[in-house]
């Protein structure tokens, strides 16, 4: 690079001593013209041979590389991380920049997740003196947006929200689309959910009906076509989980033996090994349908408690590092598992196209599998279930 550098700035010198002889040779030939516009001549080739130089030491313009933002909500746990693996592979390959920003309520405590959780985690508030108990999840929707409105203003020039509720998404996209003065939209792509909210580019998620119908499908084989079936699952407000919940009873509603009890809330670990509790307490339970992470972890619970875990079975969605412990040990009959990785991948692509005015698919279904004991360790499986493992 340095030796052709040199060898420029040596064409344009000679360059310029032509521009000067051909100057000599002209005042040479018109004596008159050379006493009266030697000046002025001597003014434009020192002009000429500035430019020359100008253009020469001055590299290439390079084009900055797209800031592409990566919100996740805070203590979101192994999906998470294998979604920023993903984003980050992208990101290599296409020459973007990644910017992970995990949304943290920021009023000066230290927050810890209880639960990892992909879809509302409880997350806990110690100050140095005493504890406040759990956040609400108004703080984390405006700690999310807030982490949105930053990542913009540093520059992002779109936005991967992994959002935690439907308010949430629409304050994030209303920032997108008021931040930028010369008239552009921040696109925004989401991932993991489907909400019904305007101004969204590209969802990236699981095809959340057939997903239902893989673990309803798998509960009926457990329990060969007879028993009682209880839902465990979060607020009815999550359209992604309605449409797990859709798929599971589309399966077992073809099972007349199988009874299914109306679907029980809750929200955390701790509120979900309760309600499991209280179901076993009150009626025959002879399996769990849980269709997020804290439900699955909380009627596990309550099954070691009891030492019921080879007796009613359980049928879970997630990948979090103890779901597979507890897989691995026969708790969990099977797990419902998503591809965080390609959610990552695929949203850093999709958002680098829409920058680039290419076409973007207005939604990507990913991949689910139904995994056991008997097939986590397939070599098709182990990217999907240990994405951080090189």
């Amino acid at each position: 690079m340095t030796d052709n550098r040199v060898n420029r700035n040596d064409d344009h010198s000679v360059e310029g001593l032509n521009i000067l002889m051909f100057l000599k040779k002209v005042g040479a030939s018109f004596p008159g013209f050379r006493k009266r516009r030697w000046l002025t001549l001597t003014a434009a080739s020192c002009c000429l041979l500035l430019c020359a130089a100008c253009g020469i030491l001055s590299p290439d313009a390079t084009a900055v590389p797209p800031r592409i933002a990566l919100i996740t909500p805070a203590g979101t746990g192994e999906l998470a991380e294998a979604i920023r693996l993903g984003a980050e592979a992208a990101a290599k390959e296409s020459g973007a920049e990644l910017m992970t920003v995990e949304a943290y309520p920021s009023d000066g405590n230290v927050y810890t997740p209880s639960i990892p959780d992909s879809v509302g985690s409880q997350i806990q508030a110690k100050q140095a003196n005493t504890g406040r108990g759990t956040l609400s999840r108004s703080v984390r929707e405006q700690a999310q947006v807030k982490a949105a409105a930053s990542a913009l203003k540093q520059g992002a020039s779109a936005l991967l929200v992994d959002p935690l509720s439907e308010k949430a998404l629409s304050d994030i996209i209303q920032e997108a689309q008021t931040t930028n003065s010369d008239g552009t939209i921040v696109p925004v792509i989401v991932l993991n959910d489907e909400f019904p909210v305007k101004g969204i580019t590209s969802f990236i998620s699981m095809d959340n009906v057939e997903a239902g119908r893989q673990a309803g499908q798998a509960m009926a084989e457990l329990l060969e076509g007879k028993g009682h079936v209880a839902l465990l699952g979060p607020d009815p407000l999550n359209s992604g989980l309605i449409q797990r919940e859709q798929g599971v009873m589309e399966t077992l509603v073809q099972y007349p033996n199988i009874q299914v009890e109306p679907k029980s809330i809750c929200n955390t670990r701790d509120g979900c090994w309760q309600t499991a509790k209280q179901l076993l307490d009150q009626q025959e339970v002879d399996g769990f349908i849980t269709l997020q992470e804290p439900a699955s972890l909380g009627a596990a619970d309550e099954l070691n408690r009891r030492n019921s875990a080879d007796k009613v079975r359980i049928v879970g969605f997630g990948s979090e590092q103890q779901q597979l412990e507890q897989l691995q040990e026969g708790v969990f009959d099977h797990l419902i598992v998503q591809n965080g990785y390609s959610a990552g991948y695929l949203g850093l692509n999709q958002a680098v196209a829409r920058l680039n005015n290419q076409q973007v698919q207005a939604r990507v279904l990913l991949e689910t599998k139904l995994v056991s004991t008997d097939n986590m360790f397939w070599m098709d499986n182990q990217k999907l279930l240990f994405p951080f493992v090189q």
